[in-house]
């Protein structure tokens, strides 16, 4: 990225120290003024950072309104890239509710609210987002499996896919294999030979589907399961933006492991 968004910027903040902001504000799973108010009281972030002083919350704002998608992917993408992968990989989906209104106010006013179906692809040996889709219309997982996997498998090396049965299409396995990828896809089992398929699939291989339900359930605790932002790309940027936020989480605990090994045995 260059340096500031425009040759007319008042070059008061770089695009880097935003996307930073940005990160922080996804990591404490607050809103925007609450996210001023930390860097207020914590001047060695700031320092980290390099802000010389902090942004107002419509500054925050209008920074990720500018901030285009690819670079968010592009971040995604040296995130996940700097963790070892095995080449198993997951997929699953999940759902982040795109308003922020109570229950008792949504009841009371007959509001009908949709949520984001987010689908994440998932390394299962180290935890780490390869690659997003978000939509909020009723698109079926075996239309978005195929466009998802072409994202991944240009950066990453995907040698195993599990996943659930509603990705079942028999399309889907054909093309994975096409691309050297082995299928890990339940049947619905509607035929004795049906039955035959699932039961030659080992428990231990497809078992790493959870994995990906176990990203959906990580995410959603540590940085909220509700976008804040009002517009359809903002939200898809604030998804973008926990899954960078938990690669880098992942990188950190994966290089700062520290092993303790207790003695049970008693001194005599």
């Amino acid at each position: 990225m260059p340096a500031y968004s425009s040759n007319f910027s008042k070059r008061t903040y770089t695009q880097d120290q935003h996307v930073a902001v940005l990160c922080v504000k996804s990591r404490i799973s607050r809103r925007l003024r609450d996210t001023e108010e930390l860097l207020v009281n914590m001047p060695y972030l700031c320092e980290m950072i390099g802000l010389t002083q902090v942004p107002d919350f419509t500054t925050m704002c209008r920074a990720m309104k500018r901030l285009k998608n690819k670079v968010l992917i592009v971040l995604l993408y040296l995130t996940a890239s700097a963790l070892p992968a095995d080449g198993k990989a997951s997929i699953d989906s999940t759902g982040f509710d795109n308003r922020h209104s109570s229950r008792h106010y949504v009841k009371r006013c007959k509001m009908m609210l949709g949520s984001m179906k987010t689908t994440f692809i998932v390394d299962t040996d180290t935890l780490a987002i390869l690659a997003v889709h978000a939509t909020v219309t009723r698109k079926h997982d075996s239309k978005i499996i195929l466009p998802l996997v072409h994202k991944a498998y240009k950066k990453f090396r995907i040698s195993v896919l599990p996943a659930d049965k509603g990705y079942d299409d028999k399309g889907v396995r054909d093309k994975l294999r096409q691309l050297g990828i082995r299928p890990l896809i339940k049947h619905s089992e509607f035929k004795s030979i049906d039955k035959a398929h699932n039961k030659r699939v080992k428990k231990k291989d497809c078992g790493r589907r959870s994995l990906g339900e176990t990203i959906n359930s990580m995410v959603k605790r540590k940085y909220d399961d509700t976008l804040h932002t009002k517009g359809y790309w903002n939200q898809c940027k604030e998804i973008l933006l926990m899954a960078v936020v938990h690669n880098i989480e992942r990188k950190m605990s994966f290089y700062c492991l520290i092993w303790l090994r207790i003695a049970t045995r008693p001194n005599i």
